[in-house]
């Protein structure tokens, strides 16, 4: 084998295993950071702590307070804000009509009651007959609840109407 000849045997080497797959490394370490900018773009339902402090928001401003008691491991909660909340949280249409939160019914979790209370977020769950995630609740101040509730999503199509009909009807209530 001349020099020259091993010269390029040693190139082909190098391209094939070696520059292949640090340009296929520096391409996935690319594709990563792009997805974590764009996961970090994702925004989430906001969590509740204090449903006291939600009160005295829908109270002030003549909203219904709507409830969502959802699962980390729950793809149909996921699919219900994906959808349907986190959309209705940015369209200007809702603003004067409700206040979307969610309680995570995973364990360890606490929330305050409307009577200022701390409990378990399964116990507060079990206050309203909620055991299957997602459920909707329209939740006056009070936390006395004014509308019908969603439980489940069963239809794409026509759950927007079902979420804005129960929202309607809410609203006569308060």
């Amino acid at each position: 084998m001349t020099l020259r000849s091993w010269q390029l045997t040693a190139s082909r080497f190098c391209a094939r295993f070696i520059g292949y797959p640090l340009i296929l490394a520096a391409a996935m370490l690319t594709w990563g950071a792009a997805s974590s900018a764009e996961s970090s773009d994702i925004i989430n339902m906001q969590q509740i702590s204090d449903l006291r402090q939600e009160a005295e928001i829908v109270r002030a401003r003549n909203l219904v307070l709507v409830l969502e008691f959802s699962r980390e491991d729950c793809p149909y909660c996921r699919k219900l804000e994906k959808l349907f909340l986190l959309p209705m949280q940015r369209n200007a249409h809702y603003d004067d009509k409700i206040l979307v939160r969610s309680i995570s019914l995973d364990a360890n979790e606490t929330v305050i009651d409307f009577a200022g209370r701390s409990v378990a977020t399964d116990q507060f769950a079990t206050r309203y007959g909620v055991s299957m995630t997602p459920t909707l609740l329209f939740l006056n101040p009070d936390g006395v609840e004014i509308g019908e509730r969603l439980v489940g999503i069963w239809s794409e199509d026509f759950y927007g109407y079902f979420i804005d009909s129960r929202i309607d009807a809410a609203r006569e209530s308060l």
